[in-house]
């Protein structure tokens, strides 16, 4: 029993060793904190018979010194772990199995596929807990394997009388012995559960209670407003029903907020109770309807460019967590090809939200300033972007910190938030960075942040705040606010030139370091020309600008040209960096003039589709982007952003098994991830986002200030605008 407990932890170690080496021929591994290459680079050759020979005399080297070592076992392992051992040796399940033999069958064992990179051994999870008295462990390598993509793991299931210490012993004894034949390979710490849940924490407890306040809330509006209609009808000797159009709500309910309260504080009692109900929220989601002033294009686009960043958030979630079975095939075989430019460079779907955003800001507050004859609405353009964005920020985020851990079990469950891990000690340190939107800046490491995703909108919250700077100058003098946009712009295009090139900075996926993420891509300065480029395009719409031709051929011509134009930004920016995989690597200059002007084109080559769609020569595309079925889904594509990040987290750290890439396979995890997203968006976006709004625009009438443009109660009026 012994000797079991401790040769059941090390030889299947060693036989992971065996599996690493296997893949000589498909990476280069480095030992942590040496230089030495335990295996070759890429290549088609087969491990040679000199080396087959060596690794035999190695394994024989091992097995003598742990034959020589097992006498002293007993001096290394805890009593309580031997004992552990011999409970389970002593014991049966209910299928009158040994439980001992069960542990061992739960081991993590060697699959097929290590040339393809699998080497990981997850074992079987379920089996392990299920035995009683055991816990399971992952034990990692401290290597670098493939660009750190490919983490070398074995999972053991032991007793729970063991503790980490006689985990570290043990594996502590195998790293001597592979030392004799010249490998110093190191382990990480061990990551170990028994399948039960930490107890609720206070954080996690106040989380629960805001949920069931929300719950109440929506539950008390929802029938006040039930009540009320009820009573209308009773009243009422005849009801009038709507025919629902393609201009009414998907869902068409009425509420009495057309009979209010004399007095305006019963009526914002009677608004604050109505905030919440499903009769005002829903119909605010679900409407199609659109003013005949909007710029219907941008739906379809926002909505598109979010899936975009799910897919390809898909792959990066089930590269860095371990999760892929073959992830070689995925490093030389699709990452390679053509078509996963389009994956690769999903990093672009973030640069077309901060074009809309600037091009909405400068349309709409452009058109709020004409209202006012000129002035700036600065106190309700600033407080309703914060309360706009921060409460669905909040509730996300302590979500995340303190409610994901109940919410998936599995061999990844260390990718989830328990109370010991990185991700809950750095929400715990930098929550607030997040609600002053500071946190693309402090932490100065950006993996050291909470929902570290958001830095997007601390920048589009700092963009906002500097854009009245330039839009009040585009008012009242054009070539006085172009030239503060040009200073914006040079400034910004001049400084991340000299970043990209200080730190002799690599264009594409393949570029991004940590120390690229650090100073370059979540700063405002780096990531401002998309934003910039939608405040001109926003100004120009507002004017109702157009290149109108009486020839209609001209008019044909020129447009024929934008979207060429756009079509060769766009595609540039995309698939410009093929060649780079393929034996033409950008040099010095070409990476800086890349990594300085690809997001300003485009931006550009966006700004020439929005333009030429909403002055009638967009065709079909127009109509595409233009669907009706778009709008409801651009009103949460801000909460899908919030929260996809979490559903993948869930989906990742509850899989028992690895992921066999294949297209239709990734497929299936991206239309899942996709539905799932939107689902708990809609879910957030009914009992937070769209509440607190319709609470917000009470408490702005009740002060008597219009905010009129900014309204999230929908309302249609004769001509189909939105009030």
């Amino acid at each position: 029993i012994e000797n079991m407990a401790y040769a059941s932890s090390s030889l299947l170690l060693l036989l992971l060793l065996l599996a690493m080496n296997s893949v000589e021929s498909q990476s280069r591994v480095y030992a942590s904190g040496s230089n030495l290459p335990l295996v070759d680079v890429i290549g088609d050759h087969r491990p040679s018979q000199e080396y087959a020979e060596k690794m035999e005399m190695a394994f024989s080297m091992i097995v003598d010194y742990f034959q020589n070592e097992l006498p002293y076992i007993r001096h290394g392992l805890e009593v309580s772990c031997i004992q552990g051992y011999v409970n389970l040796a002593n014991s049966t399940d209910q299928y009158n199995h040994s439980r001992l033999l069960r542990t061992l069958d739960a081991f993590g064992k060697l699959e097929a596929g290590l040339l393809e990179g699998n080497v990981v051994a997850r074992g079987n999870y379920d089996e392990c807990l299920d035995t009683g008295d055991t816990q399971y462990c992952l034990l990692t390598l401290d290597l670098s394997l493939a660009g750190g993509l490919i983490v070398p793991t074995e999972a053991i299931c032991i007793p729970v009388e063991c503790t980490v210490y006689d985990i570290e012993w043990a594996t502590g004894e195998l790293e001597k012995a592979l030392a004799l034949i010249g490998i110093p390979l190191k382990f990480n710490p061990p990551y170990c559960t028994t399948g039960e849940k930490p107890p609720y924490s206070a954080g996690a407890v106040a989380v629960l209670v805001v949920c069931s306040l929300f719950l109440c809330l929506i539950a008390v509006g929802t029938l006040y407003d039930m009540w009320l209609l009820f009573r209308k009808s009773f009243l009422s000797s005849e009801q009038r029903l709507d025919v629902q159009t393609e201009k009414t709500p998907l869902i068409v309910l009425s509420s009495s907020a057309k009979n209010p309260p004399s007095s305006r504080l019963s009526r914002f009692l009677v608004n604050i109770v109505q905030a919440f109900s499903l009769y005002k929220t829903l119909p605010a989601i679900l409407s199609t309807a659109q003013p005949p002033s909007a710029i219907s294009c941008i739906n379809g686009m926002r909505v598109i460019s979010m899936f975009w960043v799910i897919m390809g958030h898909v792959y990066v979630f089930a590269s860095f967590s371990g999760t892929v079975a073959n992830p070689l095939v995925i490093l030389q075989e699709v990452v390679p090809s053509f078509t996963f430019q389009g994956v690769e460079n999903a990093l672009f779907a973030v640069d077309t939200f901060f074009f809309l955003s600037g091009l909405l800001t400068a349309y709409l507050t452009l058109r709020e300033m004409h209202r006012r004859k000129g002035r700036f609405p600065f106190l309700p353009f600033y407080i309703h972007r914060y309360l706009r964005l921060t409460p669905s920020i909040a509730f996300v985020l302590f979500f995340f910190m303190f409610m994901t851990v109940y919410l998936s079990d599995g061999p990844y469950y260390s990718l989830t938030l328990d109370s010991a891990s990185t991700y809950y000690n750095n929400c715990r340190s930098y929550w607030w960075t997040n609600l002053l939107y500071i946190n693309n800046f402090y932490p100065s490491n950006a993996n050291d942040g909470c929902i570290i995703w958001t830095w997007y909108l601390a920048n589009d919250m700092q963009f906002f705040v500097v854009s009245p700077l330039m839009l009040i100058l585009l008012y009242h003098s054009f070539p006085v606010g172009l030239a503060s946009v040009g200073v914006f712009l040079v400034s910004c295009l001049a400084a991340t030139a000299a970043i990209s090139a200080h730190y002799k900075f690599a264009a594409g996926f393949g570029g991004q370091t940590a120390e690229y993420n650090n100073v370059s891509y979540g700063k405002p300065y780096c990531r401002i020309f998309p934003y910039l480029v939608g405040l001109l395009l926003g100004y120009l719409l507002y004017k109702k600008f157009a290149f109108r031709f009486k020839s209609k051929l001209l008019n044909l011509l020129l447009y024929l040209v934008l979207w060429a134009l756009a079509a060769f930004f766009c595609l540039s920016v995309v698939y410009g960096l093929y060649g780079t995989l393929h034996g033409h690597p950008f040099n010095e200059a070409e990476n800086v003039l890349y990594l300085t002007f690809s997001r300003l084109a485009w931006g550009i080559g966006l700004a020439l589709v929005v333009f030429a769609c909403h002055n009638g020569y967009g065709w079909v595309v127009n109509s595409f982007l233009s669907m009706r079925f778009w709008v409801p889904l651009s009103r949460l594509t801000f909460n899908a952003y919030l929260v996809h990040p979490i559903v993948l987290t869930v989906i990742y750290s509850s899989l028992r098994t690895g992921i066999y890439y294949t297209t239709i396979t990734v497929s299936i995890y991206i239309v899942a991830a996709v539905v799932l997203s939107y689902a708990v968006a809609g879910v957030v976006a009914v009992c937070v986002e769209f509440p607190i709004s319709n609470v917000e625009m009470a408490v702005f009438e009740l002060l008597g200030v219009n905010l009129k443009s900014r309204s999230r109660v929908v309302k249609q009026t004769e001509d189909g605008e939105r009030a």
